[in-house]
């Protein structure tokens, strides 16, 4: 027998033993075409869309700081945030005389650890972070956060940020979040800056 009648029979049959119809229904497959949000499941550890973990996290954010506010200081255009004469946090604008002017924001908490870090945004829909860097007091006890930045597309952002209706978590590389309010004070600082 040749042995190409062989072969041909043989692959006939695989063919066919391979050309079985699966026993899943089409309809187990494709999907519905109303899909139903994650909104109205149960047991999910946290939304599985961007609107509701936004949500989630305003919903999880404390109220502003412990009842503290914004205060305007005019002789050097600072907009400060926190209890009077000991601001936790502050927004400045400095114009020299020449050159252009400088943002600077200053955290007032002791720096933990390393000399450089993040000072991080967050609210409002939107997020932005500058660098910032340890300032610590001549006699080694103490000290602050400071950044210092020229009116920028990241200062636009942070400006863009603070004119929004609710709160900004203000947090600076290894220490705990400030949440503060929204208010005139930083977004006059801000404005007046950025119009140089």
């Amino acid at each position: 027998m040749n042995k190409d009648a062989m072969i041909i029979p043989f692959t006939f049959l695989m063919l066919l033993a391979c050309a079985k119809n699966d026993p899943v229904d089409n309809d187990a497959i494709t999907p519905a075409d109303v899909l139903i949000g994650d909104a109205s499941a149960t047991g999910l550890a946290a939304p599985a869309n961007a609107a509701m973990a936004e949500a989630v996290q305003q919903a999880a954010l404390p109220p502003p700081s412990g009842g503290l506010t914004w205060s305007f200081r005019q002789q050097d255009n600072s907009a400060l945030f926190g209890p009077p004469n000991s601001p936790a946090f502050s927004i400045q604008c400095q114009k020299p005389k020449e050159g252009e002017p400088q943002l600077i924001f200053v955290r007032y908490l002791p720096p933990t650890s390393g000399a450089q870090g993040t000072l991080s945004f967050t609210g409002n829909g939107k997020g932005a972070s500058v660098p910032i860097a340890a300032v610590i007091n001549p006699d080694g006890v103490g000290g602050q956060w400071r950044a210092t930045a020229p009116p920028n597309d990241s200062m636009r952002d942070i400006a863009e940020l603070f004119a929004g209706p609710g709160s900004v978590e203000v947090s600076v590389t290894g220490t705990a979040p400030l949440v503060v309010p929204p208010g005139d004070q930083p977004r006059r600082v801000l404005a007046a800056c950025l119009a140089g």
